[in-house]
């Protein structure tokens, strides 16, 4: 009773957000349109509309699935659901984490497939485009884990501002950085000591966020 409980939980968040979803997918879409279009200033409209897309999306989830449900007082009613706080840790962190990667792994793949099948971009560049993600989903990942923990607009809000601002400065080193940098020339996928230690250290603060966020909640006694 209580796992379909779970399961009804994160299918009701995925149907709620289905439309942000489908946005999300589509503005990526038309940037990997304006990429192919050609001309310098359309690659850069193109790949600014790429990544804000996901940053935008990255900020309202969090914001959607999590912190109104505090000011709906939908929480409340779910401690009347044969439903634990562990579980309601899991069902919120689940839907929330996956809906952002469906759109996420959706456009990171169309950006590979395109990249590998156009000349003007080089293949090295792939993974230099997977570590600018993974920054989209570390901060991601850090607004939803404050959003839950703390069930409160503020910090929620301070968490957007400082990953938000992570983004520019993170992209900035890795673009400096000459080995990385000359990676992105090469013809074929390079993968170089330093871009394995951007997304190693990437997914370990991803695992590192999400099981603390999950550990913090689930020492919670109610929802209130």
């Amino acid at each position: 009773m209580k796992g379909s409980v779970v399961q009804t939980l994160i299918l009701a968040d995925l149907y709620r957000h289905r439309m942000f979803i489908l946005y999300t997918i589509v503005s990526g879409g038309l940037a990997l349109v304006l990429l192919q279009s050609g001309g310098e200033v359309r690659f850069i409209l193109g790949a600014t509309l790429f990544f804000t897309g996901l940053i935008v999306f990255g900020c309202l989830l969090p914001s959607s699935n999590i912190i109104n449900e505090g000011k709906k007082q939908t929480q409340p009613f779910l401690m009347s659901l044969p439903i634990s706080v562990v579980q309601y840790a899991a069902a919120k962190i689940i839907s929330t984490v996956g809906m952002f990667l469906v759109p996420w792994l959706t456009l990171i793949l169309a950006a590979v497939l395109y990249i590998a099948g156009s000349e003007p971009f080089p293949d090295g560049s792939i993974p230099v485009v997977l570590a600018l993600a993974g920054l989209i989903l570390v901060g991601f990942c850090l607004i939803t884990g404050v959003s839950i923990v703390s069930e409160a607009e503020g910090p929620m809000v301070a968490s957007m501002i400082a990953a938000n601002s992570s983004y520019g400065f993170g992209w900035y080193l890795m673009i400096r950085n000459p080995v990385i940098r000359d990676g992105m020339k090469s013809p074929e996928i390079v993968w170089n000591r330093e871009i394995l230690t951007v997304l190693g250290i990437e997914f370990a603060v991803i695992v590192l966020i999400l099981g603390l966020t999950f550990l913090l909640q689930s020492r919670k006694r109610d929802f209130v």
